[in-house]
């Protein structure tokens, strides 16, 4: 695990490590009695064995968290406005820093904090653009105030509820992905949830957890005109982090065929036209068809399972365990050839799913599939 620990002083530069060995007396006896009290144990115990922290101690609750004063061994302190939340998303995050009031924002003495269970990199990313301290209850922190940086990050974390809802991104949540899919068509397209209900032909509740999701990102907004996308890279970033972990184990069948690739996705359109064996490309073989940038050697498809024997029986594709050439990965479900496209007479994938498939592979696939989130998606 990296860990970073640094701390600047206006006259000096301390350096610190966790090989470090410092003893102090930590004074808990003015910890408040309140719900918060676990937040205030662990943000003190935390600061005290710094150092250049000479004293950390609880100053008086609020609604939201409670105040603490941290004193350095310099002289100087700053006071930490610590808000405690159970969900620590970005929109949340954003509000709370909205509705605090210039002066607050613009001392140099006060400095927001947030706690939480989990601070998520989305969540940490926010903090830092929006210059406020965090600290979880899983071992991650950030605080930057003019005597102290500080940061220690990869902790994962240690409140996950097993029995918790699937997220969006889920592969098995087929109506999460193909209203996805239906909104990542056209970026710039502003959906109302009851249009996107009824061209989807899928529940209300369905669209308005995939839309809250979202825009407790802040990666959409809901405006008067409806949802509109705010940050298409980051969706189509996080969808692919959970997508190609579940796509691992998805059946895929291996083949090599003497044809160079050119040669055999003609003979695929052929065999789509002369037999009605439907094939669709993806990965570089489907990207190109959007945005020629690599070369390649190897050809992707989506099939479906009841087509695929009599497909490598008449394309003569020979399953490999070594050295493919071909790689069919099986359609278990239909969403994922949703909005597919007929480009010069070729099936393809449509971009949200080659920008999928594509960040999954070896090679430039990373590169094929940028090209494709900045042509066809953003």
């Amino acid at each position: 695990m990296k860990v970073f620990l640094n701390y600047l002083e206006f006259s000096c530069f301390t350096k610190y490590n966790r090989f470090t060995t410092v003893v102090k007396e930590v004074n808990l006896m003015k910890l408040s009695k309140q719900s918060s009290l676990k937040e205030q144990e662990q943000l003190i115990e935390t600061l005290i064995k710094i150092p250049v922290v000479e004293q950390c101690e609880w100053l008086r609750d609020k609604n939201d968290g409670f105040l603490a004063k941290l004193s350095f061994s310099d002289a100087d302190s700053v006071e930490l406005d610590v808000t405690v939340l159970q969900r620590a998303y970005p929109s949340i995050i954003a509000n709370i820093a909205e509705k605090r009031t210039p002066s607050e924002s613009d001392s140099e003495k006060v400095y927001p904090v947030i706690m939480a269970p989990f601070i998520s990199d989305e969540s940490a990313r926010q903090c830092d653009a929006l210059r406020v301290g965090y600290m979880d209850m899983s071992g991650n922190y950030k605080l930057h105030v003019p005597s102290l940086y500080v940061s220690e990050r990869g902790y994962p974390n240690r409140f996950i509820v097993k029995r918790s809802a699937k997220t969006i991104f889920d592969p098995s949540s087929q109506v999460s992905s193909k209203i996805l899919r239906e909104i990542m068509r056209d970026v710039n397209h502003q959906w109302k949830l009851g249009q996107l209900s009824e061209k989807l032909a899928c529940s209300i509740g369905q669209v308005f957890k995939v839309k809250k999701y979202l825009c407790e990102q802040l990666w959409a907004e809901m405006t008067s005109d409806g949802l509109r996308i705010l940050d298409a890279q980051a969706i189509m970033r996080a969808w692919s982090d959970t997508y190609s972990k579940k796509a691992i184990d998805s059946e895929v069948v291996d083949c090599y065929t003497l044809l160079q690739a050119p040669d055999f996705e003609e003979k695929v359109r052929q065999i789509q036209v002369n037999y009605g064996i439907d094939s669709y490309l993806t990965g570089f073989a489907g990207g190109v068809r959007y945005t020629p940038v690599v070369r390649y050697n190897k050809v992707h498809l989506l099939m479906h399972e009841k087509d695929v024997k009599e497909f490598l029986q008449i394309s003569e594709c020979k399953t490999v365990e070594t050295g493919a050439n071909v790689q069919i990965r099986v359609v278990d479900s239909d969403e994922l050839l949703y909005d597919f496209r007929e480009l010069n007479g070729y099936q393809v994938a449509s971009p949200v799913q080659i920008y999928l498939d594509c960040t999954k592979l070896k090679g430039r696939g990373e590169e094929m599939a940028e090209a494709i989130l900045a042509k066809e998606i953003e």
